[in-house]
């Protein structure tokens, strides 16, 4: 984080003192004697606040959506609730643990979604918020539910998000900047080629596409940073969670966790290929017919196998409900169940002839069932001690094909294998 911070504070002088005049041929300069501190500094405190507004505009409103529902302080009893665990059970655990972290709760939301996650935040005026999507309490048993909690907590008493906010905002303005000395700059060259003097227009290119490929560079190496801190905030927080309730739960936590997002990318694929078929269609499935077909599959399923299988029926079947509930269209759910059987199994059929195989990612992970011996998801102290050396046998490989050609180190959190290796290292397993 430091290394971030002194990265974007060389780059918000450069910019500060950046000189652009249209009588020179290079147009970009560094002229000291033509800034004004006071301009800088107010420009950089004014885009920093209307960053902050936005953040709590943003914020207040995702708070308001009908598929958020606030837990705590205050509780809708009209709200129908169907998860798996009640109300009272959540907001006990989650405020026994933020008492046990020594940590301030303002508030606690459960947010509908099919896909497993959950979130905190903390922002002045609004306190610390925990907010858990609903399928993570559809296919995490009590102690698992109780470590994400915790991992959040975690966040939580780092201030981990106070830190992501204020990091974030020199960032922009440095972007900004850049994007205003290449809009002067283009314009530039433009017009020295329209009234004729093609070598300035040629000096001028030269000068933008030169300065695009620092400016980008710097923000590149800065931004590797600030990525690298952010996962390294995952770790501690997986770190503390498990100490606050033990590796193996939370290292198991972690298991189904990436095992259900595998299970859902393999859904979205397999929905997005049938969308294909359609020649009539336009554009890409909307986020909310893409979310209302996810949510009809088996909450608590994560066999990606069983996903690709299951997509035909559920993408019909969700097609024709819709058809019967929005348009009246007479048709009960047998009839929908018998009019969808054979069309499934040839578009199975079709999908299997069309697909062809993934070498790219074939042996590059290691599969965690291969440890589960009992067959019952989960895996007990011995079956974890024999998965963890497999993942130390395979160091090149990844734990879920999802994970697989994606560039590890640019991204916001890490892959699942290093926090389970971590976790195994940190507590001796």
């Amino acid at each position: 984080m430091l290394i971030f911070l002194i990265l974007d504070f060389i780059q918000i002088s450069i910019v500060s003192i950046l000189a652009l005049d249209e009588t020179q041929p290079q147009m970009v300069s560094l002229d000291l004697s033509r800034n004004n501190p006071l301009v800088s500094v107010s420009l950089f405190t004014g885009i920093c606040l209307a960053q902050l507004f936005l953040i709590y505009y943003f914020t207040f409103d995702m708070l308001r959506k009908p598929d958020m529902i606030q837990l705590y302080p205050k509780f809708d009893e009209k709200q129908i609730w169907k998860c798996h665990y009640s109300r009272d059970d959540i907001v006990k655990l989650t405020n026994d643990l933020a008492n046990q972290s020594e940590v301030s709760l303002k508030s606690i939301y459960l947010m509908h979604s099919p896909l497993p996650n959950a979130f905190t935040f903390s922002l002045p005026l609004i306190g610390s918020v925990v907010v858990l999507h609903s399928n993570l309490l559809d296919f995490l048993d009590l102690d698992e539910v109780r470590s994400v909690i915790a991992h959040e907590l975690g966040h939580i008493k780092h201030r981990d998000s106070l830190v992501s906010i204020f990091t974030r905002l020199p960032s922009f303005f440095v972007d900004l900047i850049y994007l205003y000395v290449y809009i002067r700059v283009f314009l530039g060259a433009a017009t020295s080629l329209v009234v004729g003097d093609l070598g300035q227009a040629l000096i001028r290119a030269i000068i933008l596409l030169s300065f695009f490929a620092l400016s980008r560079l710097m923000v590149f190496i800065s931004r590797y940073f600030l990525q690298k801190a952010s996962r390294n905030a995952e770790l501690l927080s997986d770190i503390y969670a498990a100490r606050v309730t033990s590796p193996s739960i939370m290292i198991n936590a972690l298991i189904r966790l990436g095992q259900r997002v595998e299970a859902m990318s393999v859904l979205i694929s397999e929905i997005k290929w049938l969308e294909s078929l359609n020649p009539e269609r336009v554009g890409t499935i909307s986020t909310s017919e893409l979310t209302r077909i996810m949510s009809s599959y088996p909450l608590d399923d994560i066999d990606e196998n069983n996903a690709k299988s299951y997509a035909p029926d559920l993408y019909l079947t969700t097609k024709l409900a819709m058809l019967r509930d929005v348009y009246g269209v007479g048709l009960t759910d047998q009839q929908i169940a018998d009019s969808v059987a054979p069309a499934v199994e040839e578009l199975r059929k079709k999908r299997k002839l069309e697909t062809p195989v993934d070498k790219s990612k074939k042996g590059k992970v290691v599969d965690w069932r291969a440890a589960d011996y009992d067959g019952d998801r989960r895996l007990s102290d011995e079956e974890l001690i024999d998965f963890i050396k497999l993942l130390r046998d395979n160091p090149n490989k990844l734990m879920f094909d999802s994970e697989v050609g994606m560039n590890v180190m640019l991204m916001d959190h890490p892959d699942f294998r290093r926090r389970v290796i971590l976790l195994a290292e940190i507590f001796k397993l």
